[in-house]
């Protein structure tokens, strides 16, 4: 059992029972409560409309057909997702699963920026969405609102920056804090909330326990 859950159970309980437990009865506690915590997240997943999966205004990696969708809890700025991306679209193309973009905003007070300008570039120039994507993932971090002019300057999509937050956005956050994201990159596949870095094959792997249709 990790320590910070350890002590987050401790101070959950009331002195007393504190007092007269022993080490391998709080454990036990952690553990239920672990176990309801997490019926409770799957159950929370499970019950997600489609709408949900089949966003317009969320950006995607993958075939609109694919047998799967995968939704993807990220931020421009954090560095693991910058690393996890490229494993993501390799996965992508091969037209199996599709991965849906939920964009948070919690590395940086530029987060939510950077995530209204994509979702922006995606809504109405689709066709610089993967370069204008990839430089954001490149850019040195925290991305700066100079970083971003420069890249709309670039892309000539300047008209795109600073624009009032799509109402996916505030969606995807709302989201997160209700299935519990506390961290990035996560993944919802099915009912289970994977969180953290993980390669191709294992990614592969895990999606393939989850059966298609869903």
């Amino acid at each position: 059992m990790q320590r910070r859950s350890f002590l987050a159970l401790l101070a959950g309980l009331p002195m007393i029972v504190r007092a007269q437990a022993t080490l391998d009865d709080l454990q036990a506690e952690a553990r239920r409560r672990t176990g309801i915590f997490l019926a409770q997240v799957n159950k929370m997943a499970s019950d997600q409309p489609a709408a949900t999966y089949f966003n317009a205004a969320d950006p995607v990696f993958g075939a609109q057909k694919a047998k799967r969708t995968v939704l993807v809890f990220t931020d421009f700025n954090c560095p693991y997702c910058r690393k996890i991306d490229a494993t993501l679209q390799q996965v992508a193309r091969e037209g199996e699963v599709r991965f849906v973009l939920k964009w948070q905003a919690i590395m940086a007070d530029s987060s939510a920026a950077a995530a209204n300008y994509a979702m922006h570039v995606w809504r109405t120039a689709r066709p610089q969405y993967p370069d204008i994507h990839a430089a954001l993932m490149q850019a040195p971090l925290p991305i700066t609102q100079q970083a971003m002019r420069d890249i709309a300057r670039h892309s000539k999509t300047e008209h795109l920056l600073d624009l009032t937050e799509p109402e996916a956005l505030a969606a995807s956050v709302d989201l997160g804090k209700q299935l519990r994201i506390f961290a990035t990159p996560s993944m919802l596949i099915g009912n289970r909330i994977i969180s953290g870095m993980t390669d191709a094959a294992t990614l592969k792997s895990t999606i393939k326990q989850w059966p298609s249709g869903g």
